[in-house]
């Protein structure tokens, strides 16, 4: 976070509500920038390890729920989330105009205080809700055993949808998957990417990259095996439940590094062949990472990476989720190089100012309706970068 000082809505009472600070990923980035942009904004989560994120959200200051300390290991908040919507509905919150959950989770389910406009910046709703066939790969028993519990969440978090009084969504894949799942419309807003931190280098080291979280619905293993099956060499930067899995299946080629600091990813990114993100993204932050860098991102041609890569102009797309299709596409970005400038500029189209000027109208919109008292719009125009 850069500490600026300048609120987005000057003069208004914020607090933004994250699902939880146990881990710095995308989203995690995003809570930064927002704070950035509201500087009198309080922050809640339902818990929070300071080790694990960014050191500036422990100066801000964090509100927890009882979930604070029994959830701050990510493994074992997976057993206990069914508690997490309850813990969102007791947290009591400071008089306030703006209520902004960051929710890919549970935030939204947070009750504001009376008179407060409840505005929610959605990643993706709940994936192991609505999602089960992606989040629960490999694992049908847990799913069959967990069918009435999360049949009875899915209810509770289209009840919890309902009092949100307007959406963004940080796609238009994203906004879709809202309008089928909870029935509201989304305004698109882009999540910022901050894309001055990366630069493009002339060196090459001649091997392809992923940097994710390792976990099932990445489709980490497609990338695996399509490294395996061309025989050409990858690296594997992140760390999850998956890693052991998939490094039993991984041939001479491929290397696993585990998390790195940010220069190093950057260092990483820089000098690929090209990134690739095999899985479904709701946006995909770090393709537009590596256009920064001005190296192309290969990625299965759904979800996110529709809206920022254009194939054979700042990226490569893959027609099907497949090792071969994949592949393909690997061989092909080895040996077609995409134009730095083309691809820089496409990313410029997703930074940290861009996302200030949409958030910043958004947020007038929305308090200037609730003040008029005006329900909202039966749809939004999609703010898409241009």
């Amino acid at each position: 976070m850069s500490g600026e000082a300048t609120s987005v809505v000057p003069g208004r009472r914020v607090a933004i509500v994250h699902d939880y600070l146990t881990e710095m990923g995308g989203a995690e980035r995003v809570v930064g920038k927002l704070l950035d942009l509201l500087p009198e904004a309080r922050l809640h989560t339902s818990s929070f390890a300071p080790g694990t994120v960014d050191g500036s959200f422990a100066e801000r200051g964090v509100s927890t729920t009882f979930l604070d300390r029994l959830a701050a290991q990510k493994e074992r908040s997976k057993r206990l989330f069914p508690l997490f919507p309850l813990a969102f509905r007791s947290m009591r919150l400071a008089p306030a105009d703006v209520v902004l959950s960051s929710s890919s989770g549970f935030a939204h389910h947070v009750r504001p205080p009376a008179g407060a406009l409840h505005l929610c910046y959605c990643y993706s709703p709940p994936r192991f809700l609505w999602q089960p066939d992606e989040y629960f790969r490999g694992r049908p028993a847990l799913r069959a055993s967990l069918s009435v519990v999360l049949a009875g969440m899915r209810a509770a978090d289209v009840r919890a949808s309902a009092r949100v009084h307007a959406y963004a969504a940080v796609s238009r894949y994203t906004g879709s998957r809202i309008g089928a799942t909870y029935g509201r419309p989304a305004t698109v807003i882009y999540p910022p990417v901050e894309v001055e931190r990366f630069r493009p280098s002339t060196e090459r080291s001649g091997r392809f990259l992923v940097v994710s979280r390792l976990l099932a619905y990445k489709r980490i293993d497609l990338a695996v095996e399509a490294a395996n099956s061309a025989r050409l060499p990858l690296d594997v930067i992140g760390d999850g439940p998956e890693r052991a899995a998939l490094e039993k299946r991984s041939g001479p080629t491929v290397r696993f590094l585990g998390r790195l600091t940010d220069a190093q990813v950057g260092h990483a990114m820089a000098r690929c062949t090209a990134l690739l993100m095999p899985g479904t993204e709701d946006f995909g932050m770090t393709a537009v990472e590596a256009q920064a860098s001005g190296r192309p991102p290969i990625a299965f041609a759904a979800g996110g990476a529709l809206e920022s890569m254009t194939d054979g102009v700042s990226g490569f797309l893959a027609r099907q989720a497949t090792p071969e299709s994949l592949g393909r596409q690997m061989l092909r970005a080895s040996v077609t190089e995409l134009g730095v400038e083309p691809l820089v500029a496409s990313a410029a189209r997703f930074s940290p100012a861009v996302f200030a000027v949409r958030l910043s109208a958004f947020l007038e919109a929305e308090l200037e309706r609730h003040r008029a008292g005006r329900p909202a719009p039966a749809r939004y125009a999609s703010a898409a970068a241009e």
